[in-house]
């Protein structure tokens, strides 16, 4: 299973007409439109990592660790910063911290952490200055991290499979 972040790329599209339609790409329009995609973009990459960690758990086939993974993983990951997944990651391990931090680019990272703290500062400051553009790049690129991370996490399993064989 891939990350997707259906519902941003969804609003993107949505937003993306409308802008177009109404030719308010510019505007104050764009604006708001772009920092309430900021806003769904982060809750839907913690939800796509806490979909990630529950369906790592359920390899364990303990149902036991899968309910306290779920329960914890909210506490465990309190941003999703690059750095802070770099440090989820390393909670599997090391290796796979370093892994996954070896898999990225820099650019995505720029473009993926500009866009968590500018959704930083629209939920808990004056807002952002980002354009939609930005966004659209920010979402790319966040597909990548999440995919990277998600192998080093599902790579622990085959790396235990492999040591108990």
């Amino acid at each position: 299973m891939s990350v997707s972040l259906l519902r941003t790329n969804a609003a993107i599209e949505d937003c993306e007409r409308h802008l177009e339609s109404t030719e308010s790409y510019g505007t104050e329009i764009e604006s708001y439109l772009t920092q309430h995609i900021l806003v769904l973009f982060c809750a839907e990459i913690q939800q796509e990592i806490y979909k990630m960690l529950n369906e790592r758990a359920s390899f364990s086939g303990d149902e036991g660790i899968r309910q306290f993974v779920a329960a914890s993983a909210p506490m465990i990951l309190r941003s999703v910063q690059k750095d802070h997944l770099a440090n989820l990651a390393a909670l599997f391990g090391q290796d796979a911290k370093e892994q996954f931090n070896s898999m990225l680019d820099d650019k995505d990272v720029t473009s993926y952490n500009n866009a968590v703290r500018d959704r930083h500062d629209v939920a808990h400051k004056h807002g952002a200055q980002v354009s939609f553009e930005e966004v659209r790049k920010a979402v790319e690129s966040a597909i990548r991290i999440l995919e990277s991370l998600r192998m080093v996490i599902y790579l622990s399993v085959a790396g235990s499979h492999k040591a108990s064989t």
